[in-house]
């Protein structure tokens, strides 16, 4: 069973003497990461020390600012693509952003959208749910089942291509996943069970879609297993992503379930 199990990634303090102004020195960075991570996220533009300075009103001066941005670059956080640019989050960053530092639970209000439309959703065909998933992250939806019958979908490669990341050789790569799509889901992820991983950037074992994030789910249906998956940008929104994928294995169970029980009642 291939796992994804990430270190616990802490900031070169975590191991040093605990003192107060160490303590602080470390809440300044998580905040100061998290600041970048959220705008990054939003907007997909890199992030200066400036203007996150003039924006976040953080408790400290503009200069402390990017002094601790520079720690956090040289500890593998932030990468700087071009001296006159601002910052990116790194697959480090992304990692701490959700094991560390979190984010909140969905609003009821979003839970409340997917639920509606995973109720208005008849076509449980493996390309129906493709297109599901796609559509409720604006990403690429993956989906399949392995065994004698397979049936491998992929749909929303207009989300992807509507993001400032797309590049030339990220459709080549995307069409090769589409090419390849049930050899890789079944080397990779064929053992998957009812649990959901998220693989970002180089931690995903498809060597070839190491520019995203997958967040991906195992399922049991009429017919055999199969695998439920969201490929998207690293600035994906992983709470929702995995909220999506969750519900939508739980409906392919319970359609399994009410399939099984009328059956029963013939």
């Amino acid at each position: 069973m291939l796992r994804c199990y990430s270190p616990r990634w802490s900031f070169s303090e975590a191991g040093a003497p605990r003192n107060d102004e160490q303590s602080s020195m470390q809440e300044r960075r998580k905040k100061i990461l998290k600041a970048v991570v959220k705008e990054y996220q939003r907007t997909g533009q890199p992030v200066a020390s400036q203007w996150l300075a003039q924006h976040w009103h953080f408790d400290f001066s503009p200069a402390t600012a990017r002094a601790e941005m520079l720690v956090l670059d040289k500890e593998g956080f932030l990468d700087q693509p071009h001296t006159s640019a601002g910052r990116l989050p790194t697959d480090k960053a992304w990692r701490f952003f959700i094991e560390e530092l979190g984010e909140k639970e969905l609003n009821q209000s979003e839970r409340e959208q997917v639920l509606e439309r995973l109720r208005e959703l008849h076509n449980e065909s493996m390309s129906g749910m493709a297109q599901f998933l796609a559509d409720c992250s604006r990403g690429l939806g993956l989906s399949g089942t392995f065994g004698r019958s397979t049936d491998w979908h992929g749909a929303g490669l207009g989300w992807l291509a509507e993001e400032p990341e797309f590049e030339d050789d990220d459709l080549k790569n995307i069409m090769k996943c589409f090419d390849s799509l049930e050899d890789d889901f079944n080397k990779f992820f064929g053992d998957l069970d009812e649990e959901t991983e998220i693989f970002i950037g180089r931690e995903n074992p498809i060597k070839y879609l190491r520019n995203y994030s997958l967040v991906v789910t195992g399922f049991e249906r009429e017919g055999g297993r199969g695998v439920l998956g969201i490929l998207g940008p690293k600035r994906m929104n992983y709470q929702k992503n995995k909220f999506v994928v969750e519900e939508t294995r739980k409906k392919l169970r319970n359609t399994k379930r009410s399939n099984r029980e009328y059956t029963n009642l013939k």
